[in-house]
């Protein structure tokens, strides 16, 4: 099943001869970075957009991963903020800077003669809320995952079969941490992601730190909570945060990994 399920991703890879991945690191477009690179081999370019809304860690995973793989790879500087959408933290906060983010790799692309945007967007992501997806298909992004029919599950079976990192905790982008229409800064974003690289670095991998009117709420898995309840972890974790200037704090189970 699995070399059926690689057969068909590459056949939707292989029409074209040059293509522009946004490639952030994580499990969908490191899948696709390592079928882009059977099918198309020099024609791939992964482009990795990153600011200070990318959580700790994902940009260094991503160089990693494209060595890796010898793929050519490109990394742009981007900072979000910039887009009254997204500073203010709206619904579109996601259209507006996957338009921006979009109109990079369509640069990157003109400049490499590379026919076609590639994306990691998945089945299941069909279930959830993502602008982010409307601005992709607005654009002419193909996302080969979804054409290949590939959900969650097929994806982390196919990428363990090509011995790519299977089971690394999903990331997302920092403000999906904050309420709508909370106002973003540089300075709140860091502060969330200085938590979860602390809690990474503990063992606690699979966070999310969502932050709330009067203080935050820590997501783990809850087969994780008897080991950060019980560990040295949980009041170093408490005294961090106050000195991050939040005095509460509750504990409840990680959402969906995209979220």
């Amino acid at each position: 099943m699995k070399s059926e399920e690689l057969a068909d991703l590459l056949r939707f890879l292989r029409p074209w001869r040059r293509a522009v991945l946004l490639f952030s690191g994580g499990l969908d477009s490191g899948l696709v970075l390592a079928a882009g690179a059977r099918a198309l081999g020099g024609g791939l370019t992964a482009l990795t957009v990153a600011g200070p809304h990318t959580a700790p860690g994902e940009l260094a995973h991503a160089v990693a991963l494209a060595r890796r793989l010898g793929v050519r790879h490109r990394v742009r500087l981007f900072d979000p903020l910039a887009l009254p959408a997204f500073r203010a933290n709206t619904r579109e906060r996601c259209y507006v800077c996957k338009q921006a983010v979009i109109a990079l790799a369509r640069e990157l692309a003109a400049e490499l003669g590379a026919e076609v945007v590639w994306d990691g967007t998945n089945l299941d992501d069909l279930d959830d809320f993502r602008p982010g997806l409307r601005a992709a298909r607005e654009a002419g992004v193909v996302s080969p995952l979804l054409l290949a029919g590939l959900g969650k599950a097929a994806i982390r079976t196919l990428s363990r079969a090509l011995g790519l990192p299977a089971d690394r905790p999903s990331q997302s982008c920092l403000a999906t941490r904050f309420p709508y229409d909370t106002p973003l800064s540089a300075a709140e974003l860091a502060r969330v992601g200085r938590l979860e690289a602390w809690l990474a670095a503990r063992g606690f991998a699979a966070v999310r730190l969502r932050v709330q009117e009067a203080g935050v709420r820590l997501e783990l898995p809850p087969a994780r909570w008897g080991a950060f309840l019980t560990s040295p972890v949980r009041p170093a974790f408490a005294a961090r945060l106050a000195r991050e200037g939040w005095h509460h704090w509750e504990l409840a189970p990680l959402r969906a990994p995209a979220a």
